[in-house]
């Protein structure tokens, strides 16, 4: 147990955000021991953060690495663990520290020792952006599968690492699970690779992460250090989300100066969202202008083809061969996105191994219950309702309803999220359906999309519920 809380941490780098990880993780300290593990956060504020959002994903990872559940709990470091670093060692010494003589003032006393900081004050955890090493980045541009439907965004986003694509700037458009992770991480890889510096300066976060660490910043009083970390040392900002800062004006207009900085600099900047630029609310009109500026890319559902070649991309990298029925049969009824196609091979490629057996037909069968439903035609809204309502135990009209009650907001917020998934209708027309502006059914959106990505307890219930609509 005494030394569980390293193996935590490797198995939470591997599986957490990465900028997740450096900014909320890795500043914990950890004592495990009885079933217990108390984690210890360096203020209150990276405290509260951990326990309302990360708690539940670190008592999973402890549950792997310990083979049973411990409970965590997670408070504020202990004043004396956070001690000031000794003072460095004097030349020529034993090597240990050694305390310097203090110099003395025009009166022959020693001067007035540094001001401690203010009680209750905030400091910052150990934030990105760093260099990150290559080997941080989870994707790459060689194992992204091209197709009619995200062959523009390919393109230009090699064309952006290798310096033949006219503009800094890019833009990346897509439903949930289409690729925009995978392509910036695969800039970022390749802007890391090629730098001369032994530290690539290239920051990938999160906009939720961009907002959290200006918060921080705030709190703590080091704005300073916040504005010279994200515009004087980076060289290429890969932002992801950029539909979370709506309605967050500080935030906005800290990133606009930001943009405004790198591209003073000839600096790369590529931002993803779920949504256009133009449908975006709440967004400063000089924000909304910048995020217009540069190449603006879409990528669409996957085609058949694509589809199959997904696959046996994903089956190499598991170490299997499909067989071209299989292939063919996966590929043909999973079409909504790419997250579904590898959920998919992965639960039929962990059974065949279970059962110690060939993958078949009547094993493809039995997994696609799971994910598919016998209606090959598109969803509609009113399937959408009658799941939702179903599924959170709500009225119909509840949902249509002024109501602000928890369960319904969140299931109409559902509602929306599996809307923009599987029909065509835009933002206003979902909207009118439940008596809801375009702006609400945006945020609405936004936080479904948030829980997910968090995986947070709300959040896998979310998604639990989005996966099952394929099953009826």
């Amino acid at each position: 147990m005494m030394n569980a809380w390293p193996q935590i941490l490797n198995i939470l780098e591997k599986t957490v955000n990465p900028g997740l990880y450096q900014v909320w993780i890795k500043p914990l300290d950890a004592e495990a021991a009885d079933g217990r593990l108390a984690l210890f956060a360096p203020n209150a504020f990276v405290a509260s953060w951990v326990r309302d959002r990360l708690l539940e994903t670190i008592a999973e990872a402890a549950t792997q690495a310990l083979g049973a559940r411990p409970s965590v709990e997670i408070s504020v470091r202990p004043r004396a663990v956070q001690a000031a670093p000794a003072a460095p060692a004097a030349p020529g010494g034993n090597g240990r520290a050694q305390a310097a003589p203090a110099p003395a003032g025009g009166n022959g006393k020693a001067p007035a020792p540094a001001r401690a900081p203010r009680q209750g004050q905030l400091g910052l955890p150990n934030l990105v952006p760093q260099g990150l090493n290559t080997l941080s980045w989870r994707f790459g541009f060689e194992d992204f599968v091209v197709g009619p439907s995200n062959e523009l965004a390919y393109v230009a986003a090699k064309g952006m690492t290798r310096g033949v694509l006219d503009c800094d700037q890019m833009f990346l458009n897509s439903a949930p699970g289409l690729g925009k992770t995978h392509l910036l991480q695969s800039i970022g890889r390749a802007m890391a690779q090629a730098s001369n510096r032994s530290n690539a300066r290239v920051a990938y976060l999160t906009a939720e992460e961009f907002a959290t660490q200006l918060i921080l910043s705030i709190r703590s009083r080091e704005m300073e250090r916040f504005k010279n970390r994200f515009r004087d040392n980076v060289d290429v900002l890969l932002l992801e989300d950029i539909h979370f800062l709506q309605g967050k004006e500080r935030t906005q207009d800290e990133l606009l100066e930001t943009l405004k900085a790198l591209q003073d600099r000839g600096c790369k900047v590529v931002l993803s969202s779920s949504f256009l630029p133009r449908e975006l609310k709440d967004v400063d009109d000089h924000l909304a202008s910048r995020l217009c500026s540069g190449f603006l890319a879409t990528i669409d559902r996957p085609c058949y083809d694509t589809r199959r070649r997904i696959l046996e991309s994903k089956a190499r990298q598991h170490q299997v061969t499909l067989p071209g029925d299989v292939s063919d049969c996966l590929a043909e009824h999973l079409t909504d996105d790419v997250r579904q196609l590898e959920s998919c091979l992965q639960s039929l490629v962990l059974k065949a191994r279970l059962l110690g057996e060939a993958i078949t037909m009547d094993m493809v069968a039995q997994v696609l219950r799971n994910y598919t439903s016998t209606d090959t035609g598109r969803i509609s809204f009113q399937k959408i309702l009658e799941h939702i309502c179903r599924s959170f135990g709500v009225e119909p009209s509840a949902l249509a309803s002024k109501s602000r009650r928890r369960d319904i907001v969140l299931a109409r917020n559902t509602a929306f999220y599996l809307a923009r998934m599987h029909t065509d209708m835009p933002l206003k027309q979902i909207g009118g359906q439940l008596n809801r502006r375009h702006s609400t059914v945006l945020k609405g959106i936004t936080n479904v999309e948030r829980e997910i990505r968090l995986q947070t307890p709300l959040g896998r219930q979310i998604d639990s519920v989005a996966g099952r609509i394929k099953t009826l």
